[in-house]
């Protein structure tokens, strides 16, 4: 599948797509308690399915560190799927697929990982994030 064919398969199953380039668009799906923005990405190798950003990270080092060693253990535990942190301190949870055979059932794959990895750990990431604001002595 090409980036195109890739995004027709999304609208023809109900996912809203803007187009902001050639080989980027943006969606969006409803969790338990948020609706979550991400974006699908095409380097001509691979499929990305990018929430970004998911959290942020604390200003405070220490919460931000604490945030940080859960992000890497969950990533043991997830399959298909990881988190990681930009230069802007932004968590990012992607999943990423070889475009190379890419068939729609995988794309549908890819989107389920990340609609449930999302969901699934928002209540706990999303208070980690926002602990710099809790007064530490």
């Amino acid at each position: 599948m090409n980036f195109d064919e890739i995004l027709a398969y999304l609208q023809s199953h109900g996912w809203p797509v803007e187009n902001l380039s050639e080989n980027t668009a943006r969606s969006r799906f409803a969790g338990t308690s948020r609706t979550f923005t991400f974006f699908v990405h095409s380097d001509g190798n691979y499929l990305t399915l990018l929430c970004v950003p998911y959290v942020r990270l604390p200003a405070d080092d220490k919460a931000a560190r604490k945030l940080m060693d859960r992000l890497l253990h969950l990533n043991h535990g997830l399959n298909m799927a990881k988190f990681s942190v930009d230069d802007d301190g932004d968590v990012v949870l992607s999943v990423d697929y070889p475009l190379a055979d890419l068939q729609e059932t995988e794309v549908r794959d890819a989107l389920d990982v990340l609609a449930y990895f999302a969901d699934k750990h928002w209540e706990e990431l999303s208070e980690l994030s926002v602990q710099s604001n809790v007064f530490e002595p």
